[in-house]
Order: C-alpha cells, then structure tokens, then sequence
C-alpha cells in the first residue's frame, strides 16, 4: 500500500481504539474520575504510569537531544528513572496512608493552610500548562508529517482533536487506553531500533547495539565509528562533557519525576500501599525497555543520516531516482519546516559539513526520531506504525494532565465557591477551563528549546518546591505552616526568576556558573529546605498541626 495511505489507516485505527476503549470506560463518579475506583492491579497500572513518562519528550524528542547535547542527555535518563525510586521509597506509600489524592490535599491535610493549598494548586496548574505546551508541540510536529502541513497550521489541527480526545472521560478511561497505549507504542519505538540494529551492527539486541562490533565500518565497534562521525560532520562530541550542569540535571528531573502531580495521583488506581510499590516496580520495568534503547537508537539514527545523505545529489535523491536509497521524505519534510536544505555552496549536493561546521541538511532536533524510520527507506508500516505510537504516547499524557489541571481547579478550589446545587456550573466552568487551557498552551513556547527541554523545565518547577515540602511535612514534624510557606512561595520566585531571565530575556546561554534553566531546580529545592526549616525555627511558637500523626508510618 502507498506510504501516505497507509499512514492514513493507522493513524484511524489508532484513534478508533483509543476513543472507543475511553467511551467504554468513562468515569462515572468523582472517585472513579480521580482513581479508577482503585480497581487496577500493579501490572495493568504499572502500564498506565509508563505510558505518562513515554511522552512526545521521550519517543519525539530525546532521541534529538542527544545530538544536541552529547554525554549532557544521559543526565535526562538517569535523572527520570532514578525518580521512580525516590517516588516509591519517600513518597506514595505516606500520601496514600494519608489518603490524601493530590499534593494540595496533603499540605492542607498536613498544615492547614488555605494559602499553602492554593499556592500549591497555582504550582500544580503552571507545572502541568508548562507539560501541556511541550505535548502539543508533539501532537502539531505528528500531524504536520501526517498532512504535510507547515508546523502552526498542524498545530492547531492538533489543538482541535486534542480538545475532543479531552472531553471523553475521566482517569478510568485512560488508564484502560493506556495499557493498550503502551503496545503500540512499545512496537513502534521498537521496530525501527531493531531494523537499524541488524543493518548496522552484528547483535539483535538494540539494548547492546552500543557495544557491538559494527557489520558495515570494517568490524569496529559502533561507538568508535559514532565518535568518529560526530567530530567528522561538526555534531557535538560526547568528550565535550559539563559534568556540573549534568548532575545539577539529572538530579533535577529525579526530584521533579517524584513529585508529578498526574503520576503521584496513579497510585491510588491500586487496593493497597503495597500495589502501589508494585505499580512503581512495573512501571520502571516497562519504561526500561525503551529507555535502554535510547542510546543506541541515536547512534543508530545519526549513522543511518550521515550514510544516506551525505553528499548525495540533492535533485536525484528527492526524486527516487538513486538505486536503493529513495529520498522523496526529503521533500516531504521540507514542506513542513522542520527539514530545510540549503546549498551553500551550490553543486547540488547535500553536504553534512559546509564550512564552520555547518550542515546544508538542517533538521529540527525534534523531528529526528519520526525522520529515521523514512531515512533508512523502512517499510511503509514501519514508518506508519512509528508516526501511530508516537500520537499515542503525546495525547495520553496531554488526557492526563489536562484531567488533573481540571480535577485540581474545579474538586479542590471551586468546590467550596459552587454550592451542592451548582454542579452544573462547576461541570460548565471545567469544560470552559479546558478549552482555556489548551489554546493558551499551544500559544505558549520557550525559544529555541526543544519538548524534552521544555518538559525538563516543569519538571525542575516541581524539584524546587512540591518535593522538598512533601519531604519535610512527612518526615520533619518540626515544620511548621510558616516555615512551609516561606519555602515553597520562595522556591518557586527564585526558580521562576531564573528561568524566565535566561528563558527569555538574557538567552545566551552565558548561565550562572553555568548552571542551566533545567537544572536549577536543585539550586531551589535547597533554598526551599532551608527556609523552610530556619522560618518553622524562628516560629516555633506556631503550632505544628497534625504534629501528632506519625506520618512516617504506614499500614499495608
């Protein structure tokens, strides 16, 4: 079948799946809306948490990251999976003792503080906005391949069926879609990796892909050529390494990962606490399969470009007319923006390295991953099946976040302004809010900055001020509701600050101590602990609430 066709089917079925599992499952109750009735077991919900983490940051994005940052990426990796242990060990098993469902029920429950709860739930919304823009610039890079449309009008193509997969249903219907998700998305990430793996390397494993002697590059082993390539064409070399910034990161996205509003609130779709630590074991599981895939598919990736468009005809390649490397993707891309070639020095020929390192080929980092299955002229399902999966790992977690913001505002905010007999207007309020929503985040964009990038900096907004306090309000009973105040409102201005100065008004990169926006998050989550503990000692006299409950113990 033609490529564009079959794109077409998959795409279809993709949705028809998605949208009829959400209808048959929707949420009939508040509880169910918020938990799934807590009616998941840890295999099925350990899915559902993957499926959030394997958004259009990792199965778009990261993969480009890599050949913008070099060593600098595995910061990310390492700093997401290493949240999963700080998540199940400090936080979930004390939240769901608790019962508390979201983090603003827990600083309210913890210090009763209305202006801590609100302040929390302002955090929670602009962490979640902030994910939301990073999606939808996925979802807008998905369907600009998809049409052949340049990025702004796919973008608001994406807007628009974003809006109605929104409106389906509740947590229940996306934790049943998910678990479906995570098939698809498990085979188009996969299939590609493992095509590149057997063409370029003598292993069947992508996972040690890395490590194996390469079949085409005399016998060398793959990282020696990729080493190779990248000083050869002007990438950026992995031995260029800021070793401060990088665990400044990693430790960053780890503090941020145990603190998600939208995945703490998975936990509470198990029976018990012990489900819970399961939900977490299976969900690593799940996510390490594609996350050890990642290094090598970008090896992979950046290998497969240099051999299939380096210094080929430029008007033989987009026309098909080279035996065994067809380049009509070329083309294709091009009309969208996110591929652009130019001939600097005017011989018809795509050259990789121009002068000063410059590339005549320029790729939009984002693209590179949806672009390697078309390079590497795989089959036409395989590229179809990709462009499926990754439509599906955005709008899953795009369906998450926008159900939290909405559950946040409306269940825990508006709640008290609505009376019992206002439903309705509290039912018309929350659509009206999504709608709000998702326009203002398909307006907004950080420049210059990629998903993962994006993504990174909500995820350093919660390092610096949701987990510091669950931390000290779960195990520091000394800490007082002034101490958290203090720390949490001046977290948030200094981290905010420093984002927004070097985000949008001093964007040189010339970073304190070179310190970056992503990773400034730690520097925040520091000062949040120590305000948070010299403010509670000055006020002393204030009275610790719920100082009596051991929050530290739990009950399977």
């Amino acid at each position: 079948m033609e490529l564009q066709s079959l794109i077409y089917l998959f795409v279809g079925v993709s949705f028809t799946i998605y949208f009829g599992l959400a209808l048959w499952t929707k949420a009939s109750s508040t509880k169910d809306f918020y938990v799934a009735n807590k009616s998941f077991n840890p295999v099925f919900n350990g899915a559902s948490i993957a499926v959030d983490f394997i958004s259009a940051a990792t199965f778009i994005s990261l993969c480009g990251a890599f050949l913008s940052f070099g060593y600098d990426s595995f910061a990310y990796i390492i700093g997401i999976t290493s949240g999963f242990v700080l998540l199940t060990i400090l936080i979930v098993p004390y939240l769901r003792k608790m019962e508390c469902l979201s983090i603003p029920l827990f600083f309210e429950k913890r210090f009763n503080s209305k202006l801590l709860k609100i302040t929390t739930i302002i955090i929670v919304v602009l962490v979640s906005f902030i994910y939301i823009s990073a999606q939808l610039k996925g979802v807008g890079i998905i369907f600009s391949r998809i049409f052949q449309l340049d990025l702004s009008t796919a973008l608001l193509i994406g807007m628009c069926i974003t809006l109605f997969y929104a409106f389906i249903g509740g947590m229940k219907n996306i934790a049943y879609t998910q678990i479906a998700q995570y098939i698809i998305i498990l085979f188009s990430f996969m299939t590609p990796i493992f095509f590149l793996t057997i063409e370029f390397t003598n292993s069947y494993l992508p996972q040690l892909a890395i490590f194996s002697k390469s079949a085409i590059y005399e016998e060398r082993y793959l990282i020696e050529v990729f080493e190779q390539t990248l000083n050869d064409y002007g990438f950026k070399s992995f031995s260029e390494f800021n070793v401060l910034n990088s665990l400044l990161i990693a430790i960053s996205l780890s503090l941020g990962v145990a603190s998600l509003p939208h995945i703490l609130i998975k936990f509470f779709s198990t029976p018990t606490v012990n489900d819970a630590r399961k939900s977490s074991f299976w969900a690593l599981v799940f996510i390490s399969v594609i996350y050890t895939s990642i290094s090598s598919l970008f090896i992979l990736s950046t290998l497969n470009l240099v051999k299939k468009t380096n210094s080929v005809e430029y008007d033989a390649f987009i026309n098909n007319e080279i035996e065994g490397n067809e380049g009509k993707w070329l083309k294709t891309w091009e009309k969208t923006g996110l591929v652009k070639f130019e001939d600097f020095n005017k011989n018809n020929k795509i050259d990789l390295k121009y002068e000063n390192n410059i590339s005549e080929l320029s790729i939009n980092p984002d693209a590179l991953s949806l672009l390697t299955p078309e390079i590497a002229n795989l089959p036409n399902w395989v590229i179809s099946l990709v462009l499926a999966g990754a439509l599906a790992a955005t709008l899953s977690t795009i369906t998450g976040l926008i159900l939290i913001i909405k559950t946040t505002i409306s269940y825990e905010l508006l709640k008290e302004n609505f009376s019992k007999n206002n439903i309705i207007a509290r039912v018309i309020f929350s659509k009206l809010l999504i709608v709000l929503i998702i326009v203002l985040a398909t307006l907004f964009y950080i420049p210059n900055y990629t998903i993962l990038q994006t993504v990174a900096i909500a995820f350093t907004i919660c390092a610096a001020t949701l987990f510091p306090t669950l931390v000290l309000g779960i195990f520091y009973k000394k800490i007082n509701k002034i101490g958290a105040i203090f720390g949490v409102i001046s977290s948030l201005f200094f981290t905010l600050s420093y984002c927004i100065y070097f985000l949008y008004i001093n964007s040189s990169s010339n970073y304190f101590f070179g310190i970056s926006s992503e990773a400034i998050g730690s520097i925040g989550a520091i000062l949040n602990i120590l305000i948070t503990v010299i403010v509670s000692k000055l006020t002393s006299k204030q009275k610790n609430i719920n100082e009596s409950i051991d929050f530290t113990q739990h009950k399977e």
